[in-house]
């Protein structure tokens, strides 16, 4: 498989023309409250509501400090490439974070490392607010930075690629290198993937209880504890698909049970319904199938309400055989699927639970089609670099 593409998951960009509709935190649409006081569950005809657009890939979204919307864009294509058409690879700094909140964009975190590979942008694919401190995941792994660019671009892209950040009022530091021991770890595991390892790419964490995160590689296929002094250990390996592809974990969130939940979005040629959700159990370090039957999951988490979210890239499988329509499938606390969005969604990533319990999603998430021309395709796809959204259902 691919590293670096959409098998390995999308991120998002950098957000130039953003227009905000209302955010508002109020009972909306189908979240009404139930009697218990908690928000009830989405209808299937619930509300998708534009709330910015003009977005570079925006692929994870968070309350920020104050209970700001921030959303995390992997950027814009860089301008230094290498190669030719399909197979340009560009480097850089494009990457942001984005607070939505008042009304107008406002870049809150700036020059974080992105990377376009064929048709889409990696770069700062996650973010975390916790303990008054902003964080941010960066894609690949400082081995995977190639010779031959600028050499004040290489020693930032070395330390930042694959590292886990504290972007707390703008400062950038390094908290953790997952990136860098994934690709350790697949040298030395090679026996599980041949033909792809080593590799690495950190793509979605979440913050631990009791100090530190969990960290999801989808490109090592790995489960990775990060303990507070930010020592990385691998969890738990995620196995391949029954297509015998890798299991590309795309997204994870830790469950009122503690448990952690892991979402996959599989990669080429398998079904609408080979992406499954696993769950690890801390305690015992077992992981076992918790949901399966699902399409390409591209984020997951835990609502409001306590029922589960997947977000489907797309509802046909992966690759889709044409455009990528994409949905959400809220599932009860009793075990019961409602379909949301459906036929409203193109390129879906990400989940964020709305306090009233609405969900977030961000729409348009990579350029589609594929870019053959990079990075002069910026303006020709059908969503075009900035072409990306957050919607709001409920």
């Amino acid at each position: 498989m691919r590293r670096l593409t959409t098998s390995r998951v999308l991120l998002s960009a950098v957000a130039t023309a953003t227009a905000l509709v209302g955010l508002g935190v109020g009972p909306s649409g189908a979240a009404a409250a139930s009697a218990a006081g908690r928000p009830g569950e989405l209808t299937a005809d619930a509300p998708v509501t534009v709330i910015a657009s003009g977005l570079s890939e925006p692929k994870d979204m968070i309350w920020g400090p104050g209970g700001h919307l921030l959303v995390a864009e992997a950027g814009t294509p860089p301008a230094l490439c290498q190669g030719s058409g399909f197979s340009t690879v560009c480097y850089g700094e494009t990457g942001s974070i984005t607070d939505l909140s008042s009304g107008t964009p406002v870049h809150v975190v700036d020059h974080l490392a992105s990377v376009f590979d064929e048709e889409e942008v990696v770069g700062p694919d996650a973010m975390a607010y916790t303990g008054g401190h902003l964080y941010t995941l960066e894609t690949a792994s400082p081995e995977q930075v190639p010779d031959g660019l600028p050499a004040d671009l290489t020693a930032r892209l070395k330390q930042r690629f694959g590292a886990l950040l504290d972007v707390t009022g703008g400062h950038v530091s390094v908290v953790a290198d997952p990136g860098t021991y994934d690709w350790a770890w697949t040298v030395e595991h090679k026996d599980l993937e041949p033909n792809d390892y080593p590799s690495a790419n950190p793509y979605a964490f979440k913050p631990r209880p009791g100090g530190g995160f969990y960290v999801v590689d989808a490109s090592a296929n790995t489960l990775d504890s990060v303990d507070a002094h930010g020592n990385v250990r691998v969890l738990s390996f995620i196995p391949d698909t029954p297509a015998g592809t890798d299991a590309v974990p795309s997204c994870l969130d830790v469950g009122p049970d503690g448990s952690v939940y892991v979402g996959e979005i599989t990669g080429y040629g398998n079904d609408n319904t080979a992406a499954k959700v696993y769950r690890y159990a801390p305690h015992t370090g077992r992981l076992s199938v918790w949901q399966s039957g699902f399409s390409a999951i591209s984020g997951c988490g835990f609502g409001a309400n306590g029922d589960f979210y997947v977000t489907e890239l797309d509802t046909t499988g992966f690759l889709p055989p044409g455009d990528p329509i994409g949905a959400v499938v809220q599932i009860g606390r009793d075990g019961t699927r409602t379909v949301l969005g459906q036929g409203k969604l193109f390129a879906p990533t990400g989940f964020l639970a709305g306090r009233d319990g609405s969900v977030y999603v961000a729409n348009k998430a990579i350029m589609w089609p594929a870019c053959t021309d990079a990075p002069a395709c910026t303006t020709s796809s059908t969503v075009s670099a900035t072409g990306g959204e957050v919607v709001r259902i409920g």
